[in-house]
Formats: structure tokens, sequence, C-alpha cells
């Protein structure tokens, strides 16, 4: 025995480890892995897969120490090789996180989720955005609970029926022809497509660009300015009726 842990395969297995499973029809996979650098790994952060793996075997009842058979493993995974069928596993099983863990991922997609809809939405009663802390207190209001392994565009439809219980919330876009001088073309071009969608554009002989863009309603005066501070007042903007 050593430390605290029990051995599995050629590891020591800590009591600090998690299990991660994978249900396959009336079978199921399990692993044993270090909590923190499997949450890290999961989240597209390089972590090497010997790290994160507390054994190098495949269970069915990874808390009983119950072994999958590695008949049924092969015709599953096509393979034997726990470097082959770990991160399958690790990305797509059900992931057991630690409170700490599982708080903090639902923190920080809460805040994303937040920003996009700041960025993207506007309060059609004023046609301005809403302040990221009025979105935020108006899930906590509706009780919006955050998945931590949702795509936040996959969250954000169902976030926002429920916010309009609470706040009103339209997500218009305004299509406008933006036409930058050659000397700013660099700079506001980025800054018109980080913002919205480029529909058609051209590059006139004079080195200027020209562009009809679609953008979220709640971000036209923010481009506004941001383009004219950029260019003196030098870039011309008309919105597309």
């Amino acid at each position: 025995m050593m430390g605290s842990g029990t051995k599995a395969g050629e590891k020591w297995v800590k009591l600090d480890s998690v299990i991660i499973g994978w249900q396959k029809g009336h079978l199921r996979f399990e692993i044993l892995v270090d909590p923190e650098l499997a949450f890290r790994y999961r989240r597209g952060e390089d972590v090497p897969l010997e790290d994160i793996l507390k054994s190098y075997d495949v269970y069915e009842d990874a808390k009983r120490g119950g072994h999958a058979s590695m008949d049924l493993v092969k015709d599953t995974f096509g393979t034997t090789e726990i470097f082959e069928i770990a991160p399958n596993i690790i990305k797509h099983g059900q992931f057991k996180l630690t409170a700490e863990q599982r708080t903090q991922l639902v923190n920080e997609k809460t805040e994303t989720i937040i920003a996009s809809i700041a960025k993207r939405a506007i309060n059609p009663q004023t046609g301005h955005p809403h302040p990221p802390d009025r979105i935020r207190q108006a899930m906590q209001e509706a009780k919006v609970r955050v998945d931590p392994f949702i795509k936040v565009d996959e969250q954000i439809p169902s976030v926002v029926k429920a916010l309009l219980v609470i706040i009103p919330i339209s997500f218009e876009s305004v299509k406008i022809r933006i036409t930058i001088p050659a000397a700013y073309t660099g700079k506001g071009y980025s800054m018109v497509a980080n913002v919205g969608v480029i529909k058609s554009d051209a590059w006139e002989r004079d080195g200027s660009w020209s562009g009809l863009v679609e953008i979220p309603a709640s971000q036209r005066q923010t481009l506004y300015d941001e383009l004219n501070k950029l260019s003196k007042g030098q870039i011309r903007i008309e919105v597309e009726r």
C-alpha cells in the first residue's frame, strides 16, 4: 500500500480521483481520473493523458473495482489501448465533477452567456442594450440554470425565454453600408468583421473599402463611435432601409 491509495493497473489510485462513465446501450465503461486535470482537458486544454489517468484500466464499475471485459472494450472502441479510449470517455462521458469545479464552470459559462446577450440584444422599449448587471439580476430572478457542458449558443434561446418574463429583450439587427478610407481599412475592417456579418463588400481603386454589414442593433452606436474615433469622422455610414 502506498499513501492512502489503492493499486490499479500500473498506477496508484488516490482516493480523490473521480469516475467518468460512458454508456453504450446496456454497456457501461468507466475510467478513473484526476478531477482537476480531466476538468481542464474537457475544457480544451492540452493536458497529457498519462497525467490525467489515475489508472490504466477500463472498468465496468470502478467504484467496486469491477473491470470491463476486454472483448467488449475491443468490440465497442475498436481497441483496448487506454490512450485511444480515454479521450472519448473524458470528452463525452458522464463527468462527476467536484462541487468546486462545477461551481467554477457554471460561473464561467454564466458570465459568457451574459456577455453574449448584452452584446447582441436590446431593450425594445429604449433601443439600448441591457447592462450585464441587469441581465445577471434577471437570470437570478428567473432562476435560470446554466449547464456547465452545453455550448453557450445552444443555451441562449432557453435563457432568453426565461428572461422575457422579467425584462423585455429583442435581438433586432440592422444593415448598414460602410465606406472606410484606405488609411484606416486595416483596423476598420477588423472592427466591422468582429461585430457583424459582412453581406457584400468591395475594394475600390483608391484603396478604400466599402461593405454592406448586418450587425446587432445593440452594437450600432458603439461601432459608429469606434469607427469615427479611428478615422476622425472620415468614415461614411448609411443605414439600409
